[in-house]
């Protein structure tokens, strides 16, 4: 029988390998992309395509661990999986597992969502894959995952309020903000492409922070209402929160 000892370091190690304080910055993607599209209104689909955004982030970072096991093994030893807090199967299980309910998410958002999701999923098997090492290509690449992210949340509110697709001045709008989403975690890309020589995981950690005044700026910008105001405030509240669990959780 496993002990409470035993029981807690795993659900650190699990926590560790998902990067907790990123995991308070995805939603915000989503949200933010849902207000910008919709204007505020609820709908049960936006529960779903906020499950799926942070499952296909999840996603993301297992698999980058998976793959990355010899560069963690030389460089980051202590990372979970090197350190062997959390076997290759129980990680490649979860992998499997978040592979499934990440579509099953987007699709239950609307098959708008279920498309974005489609190509997310895509970009992000494509980046871990192939294309972390490439220069340029590679940092975008990681950006673009951020600006599908805002993106599946605008999918959603579309296919919510019963639409096909935006009107112009709402497309620009969610366009836009995908494009500065993508453009600022590119430029943290490519900061973290040698953090481990440079010293710089701070500035990355408080980069990666930003992200939540960032989507809060975004929500009030759709111009939302009290949606809007009470969007933005809790991912302000999150940003101090991101910034203690920084202090025990890796961010990159």
């Amino acid at each position: 029988m496993a002990t409470p000892d035993n029981k807690a370091g795993r659900l650190h190690a699990w926590l560790e390998l998902f990067r907790a304080p990123n995991l308070l910055t995805v939603p915000g993607d989503p949200l933010a992309g849902w207000l910008l599209a919709a204007g505020g209104a609820w709908h049960p689909a936006l529960v779903a395509v906020l499950a799926a955004s942070l499952c296909f982030y999840a996603l993301g970072l297992i698999a980058n661990d998976i793959l990355d096991y010899k560069t963690d093994v030389r460089e980051r030893p202590a990372r979970p999986l090197p350190s062997k807090r959390i076997t290759p199967m129980a990680a490649v299980s979860v992998a499997l597992l978040l592979c499934c309910a990440a579509p099953a998410l987007a699709w239950l958002a609307g098959p708008s969502a279920f498309d974005v999701g489609a190509l997310l999923f895509m970009v992000i098997i494509l980046y871990n894959s192939m294309l972390k090492s490439t220069p340029v290509i590679g940092q975008l690449t990681m950006g673009l995952c951020r600006g599908l992210n805002l993106l599946l949340g605008a999918a959603a509110s579309v296919c919510a309020s019963g639409g096909t697709m935006l009107p112009p001045a709402g497309l620009v709008r969610v366009l836009m903000a995908a494009v500065v989403l993508t453009v600022y975690v590119a430029f943290i890309s490519a900061l973290a492409r040698r953090e481990v020589e440079t010293g710089r995981a701070a500035l990355i950690g408080a980069l990666l922070r930003g992200l939540l005044p960032l989507q809060a700026a975004l929500c009030l910008l759709a111009h939302a209402g009290w949606a809007g105001w009470l969007s933005a405030a809790m991912l302000l509240v999150l940003w101090p929160l991101s910034g203690v669990l920084a202090k025990h959780f890796y961010m990159s």
